[in-house]
């Protein structure tokens, strides 16, 4: 082992226990650290929470509807109705219609929520909650939102649990505390005969999980709320749905039972955007009625051109222009994930949704079935090869040459016409199935000679696929959206929309945030290592975060130089911004207010980096729970728990990073794997070079000194 990498770990051991002579778990701060931390953490958001219980008049006299949530960690992409986002960003149009600022107040657990609303902590919990009987001798509850029965969980292969009888001398797992659990055990007092064990464990809150403890046969069975079992059938098909464990109960948002004229003024307001979503699974509807139910429903693909999810937020060319023009019309926008060998159009037709923006090209074929709208956007087929190789910036070029192209894509028959008008080059598939961006990241690693993609995809993967070189283009085609024939209103209405913000500002903007080339990786490759006076220009500022958090102030300037090469007005595609890149929705989050000046950004990086930390099981080593931080920080905590999974499944360690989750990882960018993944896809090559790149910068910190 070399003398930087045996520093680096007594360093991590140093750090991150914290030599506490309490023994103080992993990542976790004493109290006064982390006190101060959070106090000044309020200070740079400049809203002091305070303690409130009485009811809308009380809370008129504030100003302020504190809105009680939990942290976004678990959920996942949403791949059917309205994303958490827009319950979110209704609940903050209700605090407004009342004359009130909406505050949000973050919980780290759903069961931390109604102790902090009866503590007056906040004033309207935003969650769907089960109303079970113990919740509502607690709080008062809105009208439905929706509603769920809890239903018995078990492997696929064993079979579902028809009945409760069907349990006996079985181990059913769920969460301590949890109305599963109460469930359960007033079953088992009203039916002594019934012969089963409960287990309930400190769980994390990720139904995922406990589903993977039942699939590996840890245990016979769980249970889950029947719609969340619905949302899991969506990406996995390891388990069965059994028998309901308790009566179909309504779930909504509560307030403190004192608090009747709240609940009064939500009811009125949740009556009149009519927030149930019954019937509307087969809507085949104009304009007028989708105004009626206020609600349209966009059709698409996990993909990273149309929809997907980064850093817990999700993003997408088509997803962000629909949203805005949701936004216009008064509209909450729904999004159905059309999975790999469905026809989107078929969807349409069947009215699952009202529009298809998933960067559907304008065929006359596909114009038979479904009205097009007008373009919003050209792309030209593209040869691309590695910038290793000789370039394809003509058809000659391609003399001699191998194209790696799926039989499946359209991209095939054009590559045909190119052999069949005299053009000399090989054209094969590849080994496996892979998609458009699979097969251009392999280029890039050399693996194949060249293909041919769209040229918005090779623009996207240019950004972070450097070796990629494009070349030449054959003619453009039209990306438009679609709606059914017997749609005019609609038509005409996203016509306009298209025609007003075409090439204007927020087209422009939105456009550049996914498809312009980003030469940044280029533009600092000339910087030193380190500074004349220190490590960067802020060592006084990350010295006392890193000592209040617990960590190695080196690991943090090596963090910073990979965000953002320590330029304090970096701002990346996403719009993450500041010295260490923390997003707008997670600064606010943690308690801090844009813009950043450098030291608040830096304290919003590491308190961001210290949560994701506490998210990972104290169990791991010391060096594994930060390079899992580290890789969640990056990409989502979430797209890192689908990757210690997939790892498990594929038999490697999903408690080691290295050469084990990372190659999970790696594989989320498939189309093979993320389809069966709670967060969808990922570009995997991004948060193994993050995890890599500070490990080796920070090892040279440390060899220098």
């Amino acid at each position: 082992m070399s003398y930087a990498i045996r520093v680096l770990m007594l360093v991590l051991g140093l750090a991150l226990a914290g030599c506490s002579p309490e023994g103080e778990a992993p990542g976790k701060q004493t109290g006064a650290a982390k006190g101060a931390a959070q106090a000044a953490s309020s200070a740079s958001a400049g809203f002091v929470n305070y303690t409130e219980t009485g009811d809308l008049a009380a809370i008129r006299e504030r100003g302020v509807l504190r809105l009680l949530a939990p942290r976004r960690t678990y959920q996942g992409l949403p791949r059917s109705g309205m994303p958490t986002d827009g319950y979110r960003a209704m609940a903050e149009a209700f605090a407004r219609d009342n004359g009130l600022k909406p505050q949000w107040i973050i919980k780290d657990s759903l069961g931390a929520l109604i102790p902090a609303l009866l503590a007056g902590e906040g004033d309207l919990v935003v969650n769907h909650l089960t109303q079970t009987p113990e919740r509502r001798a607690q709080v008062a509850f809105s009208l439905p939102i929706s509603r769920a029965s809890e239903r018995l969980l078990s492997a696929k292969a064993a079979g579902p649990f028809e009945s409760l009888e069907a349990l006996q001398g079985k181990t059913v797992v769920v969460p301590v505390g949890s109305s599963y659990e109460q469930s359960l055990l007033d079953r088992r007092l009203a039916e002594p005969e019934l012969d089963f064990t409960v287990e309930a464990i400190e769980h994390s809150g990720n139904p995922d999980l406990l589903v993977d403890l039942v699939v590996a046969g840890e245990y016979d069975a769980t249970v889950l709320d029947d719609n969340v079992a619905q949302t899991l059938s969506q990406y996995r098909e390891d388990f069965a749905v059994g028998a309901a464990v308790s009566e179909t109960r309504p779930v909504g948002w509560a307030m403190r039972p004192d608090a009747t004229d709240l609940q009064s003024r939500l009811n009125q307001y949740l009556t009149s955007h009519t927030i149930a979503r019954s019937g509307l699974e087969n809507r085949t509807d104009d304009l007028a009625g989708i105004k009626e139910r206020g609600v349209i429903r966009m059709i698409t693909r996990n993909n990273p051109a149309s929809y997907f999810m980064w850093r817990g937020e999700l993003m997408g060319f088509e997803y962000d222009l629909l949203k805005e023009y949701a936004k216009e019309q008064g509209l909450r926008l729904e999004v159905e994930v059309a999975p790999p060998g469905v026809d989107p159009i078929d969807w349409l037709q069947a009215g699952r949704g009202d529009v298809i923006a998933a960067a559907m090209t304008v065929t006359p074929k596909r114009a038979e079935r479904v009205a097009f709208s007008r373009y919003y956007n050209k792309v030209a087929e593209q040869l691309v090869t590695n910038r290793d190789h000789e370039p394809l910036d003509e058809l000659a070029a391609l003399e001699g040459r191998t194209l790696v192209i799926n039989p499946d894509h359209a991209y095939w028959q054009s590559a045909q016409r190119l052999k069949n008008g005299g053009v000399d080059f090989t054209l094969t598939e590849p080994e496996q199935d892979l998609s458009s961006t699979e097969i251009l990241l392999a280029v890039a690693d050399g693996q194949y000679d060249a293909t041919i993609a769209d040229s918005h995809l090779v623009a996207i993967e240019k950004r972070f696929a450097t070796a990629l070189a494009p070349g030449f283009e054959f003619a453009e085609r039209e990306h438009a959206w679609a709606v059914r024939p017997e749609n005019p209103e609609l038509l005409a209405s996203l016509n306009e929309f298209l025609q007003r913000h075409y090439r204007g500002l927020f087209f422009n903007v939105t456009y550049n945030k996914y498809f312009e080339n980003d030469e940044r990786i280029g533009r600092y490759q000339g910087e030193r290592l380190t500074f004349a006076d220190g490590l960067s220009p802020y060592d006084d500022v990350v010295k006392p975060l890193g000592n209040s958090y617990q960590f190695d102030w080196r690991l943090i300037v090596a963090q910073m130089y990979q965000e953002s090469r320590f330029r304090p007005d970096a701002r990346s595609y996403a719009g993450a911004r500041g010295l260490l890149q923390v997003l707008p929705s997670t600064a606010k989050e943690l308690g801090f207010s844009l813009p950043f000046n450098e030291e608040a950004g830096i304290e919003a990086g590491v308190t961001y980096l210290d949560w994701t930390r506490d998210r990972f099981e104290e169990y791991l080593p010391l060096d594994e729970r930060l390079w899992f931080a580290l890789a969640a920080y990056n990409a989502g905590f979430g797209h890192v728990q689908d990757a210690r999974r997939l790892a498990r499944q594929k038999g490697w360690n999903p408690d080691v990073w290295f050469n084990n989750v990372e190659r999970a990882m790696l594989l989320l960018s498939r189309k093979e794997y993320y389809r069966n993944a709670r967060f969808g896809y990922v570009r995997g090559t991004e948060p193994v070079h993050y995890v890599r790149n500070i490990r080796e910068r920070y090892q040279g910190y440390l060899a220098a000194e």
